[in-house]
């Protein structure tokens, strides 16, 4: 442990030689980083087994654990410091930061995503409206090094593909020039979810408590506080009624759907209150229900493969792209037919307890759905897919065509590989 040591004094005599320039520390931390190679001499055992051992901890910069599972300062300097973060979940949150500084891969591997976001409103310091768009997707694996830009320079995700994955963090403590650090919800919603105002809080809780109570007038209450919120706080109120619909299993067993209905109410209301500005909503909470419904799917499966799979889907949006990445993981296959071979298995996977009868949540999924996928991969059209089928199954129904193209489409596991 005695190197992580030796790494922070060593960018503490080349910073302070800089004069503190944090323009130049994003790239002076990556190359420290580099040179050090410490994924390949520490591993992340020992950074666990040294925390319970130490006496004396360096200053921890984040006791409660808000960022890593946990997050563990392992050298504490004068104007920056060194961390480890734990992962045991991967998460597809897409942010900036308000720091500088680098990261390597520890341990494990990640899907990593750069994006840019072009404004198009500012709706207040703390909430704009623009356009999210992927610049780069790429696997990060271990001793990869990643600079970190402070600011919408460096907007991007890491979905941790490996339980635990680890990363050291080389960072400095805040650049208030670029703050607030904001969160973005693909495809239009930048917003500072560290933003809080006591009223706007306390009424969001009060909220919550009529929805458990669900008295006669609730719905009511809820749209009239909707109708004197402004924008971000209607993001605010949705997002918790979304969370306390979802939450309530009961009622969606014995009422499927009903919780659906309620809150698209609630997203007309704000549509009503906030017009185009509030339209950015649908297609939010829309993909926020795709991803819940793929991290589902994803939890149903355990094979290494599927699960890459299904992170893949879960944060990349295209096949070109998708191909692109399973041709970096496995160099020695055919893009296509790994994805094929990966939906058959999910296919054959059986879950119990669950409506649909398979991990893809797609019923009867046979012959005529793999025909129609591997043709839809391979960019074909409906009717030149037609074609084949009708070539290849003579006297066969069209119409066996028409319902698989209908099936695949209108499911969400596939949304990601046909966009």
């Amino acid at each position: 442990m005695q190197l992580f040591h030796q790494l922070g004094v060593e960018i503490e005599q080349i910073w302070r030689e800089q004069n503190y320039n944090e323009e130049l520390f994003p790239a002076l931390a990556a190359d420290a980083l580099k040179r050090a190679d410490l994924p390949f001499k520490v591993t992340a055992w020992d950074v666990l087994e040294w925390t319970l051992k130490e006496t004396e901890l360096p200053r921890q910069r984040d006791v409660a654990g808000r960022f890593g599972d946990p997050p563990i300062t392992i050298y504490s300097g004068l104007r920056f410091h060194i961390d480890v973060y734990f992962w045991f979940q991967g998460t597809t949150a897409t942010h900036q930061h308000g720091f500088c500084g680098a990261f390597q891969v520890l341990h494990g591997s990640s899907i990593h995503s750069w994006y840019e976001f072009e404004r198009r409103v500012a709706v207040n310091l703390f909430c704009e409206i623009g356009d999210i768009s992927l610049k780069v997707c790429e696997i990060l694996e271990k001793g990869d090094v990643q600079e970190i830009q402070s600011g919408r320079r460096y907007i991007h995700s890491l979905f941790h593909l490996d339980q635990p994955s680890a990363t050291i963090v080389v960072r400095t403590d805040k650049s208030p020039l670029e703050l607030p650090q904001f969160s973005y919800h693909k495809p239009s919603l930048a917003i500072d979810p560290f933003f809080e105002q006591d009223e706007a809080t306390k009424k969001v809780q009060a909220m919550s408590a009529i929805v458990h109570m669900n008295p006669e007038n609730a719905d009511d209450l809820i749209a009239d506080f909707m109708k004197v919120s402004d924008l971000q706080t209607t993001f605010m109120i949705l997002s918790q009624l979304r969370g306390l619909f979802r939450s309530h299993q009961l009622n969606q067993m014995f009422r499927p759907g009903e919780a659906g209905l309620r809150f698209e109410k609630f997203l007309d209301v704000a549509v009503q209150q906030h017009g185009s500005n509030g339209e950015i909503f649908r297609p939010v909470f829309a993909r926020m229900d795709m991803l819940d419904e793929i991290l589902t799917r994803r939890s149903y499966v355990t094979d290494p493969e599927h699960r890459f799979f299904m992170a893949l889907l879960l944060n990349v949006d295209g096949r070109e792209r998708i191909f692109s990445l399973v041709k970096h993981r496995f160099p020695d296959n055919d893009p296509i037919e790994k994805v094929l071979d990966w939906v058959f298995d999910l296919a054959q996977t059986r879950v119990i307890g669950i409506d649909s009868s398979n991990a893809l949540g797609i019923a009867d999924f046979g012959e005529p759905e793999m025909f129609v996928l591997e043709h839809l991969l391979k960019g074909k059209s409906d009717e030149e897919i037609g074609q084949a089928f009708a070539a290849e199954n003579p006297g066969q129904d069209r119409q066996v065509v028409a319902n698989a193209l209908s099936k695949i489409r209108g499911s969400v596991i596939f949304r990601p590989l046909l966009t």
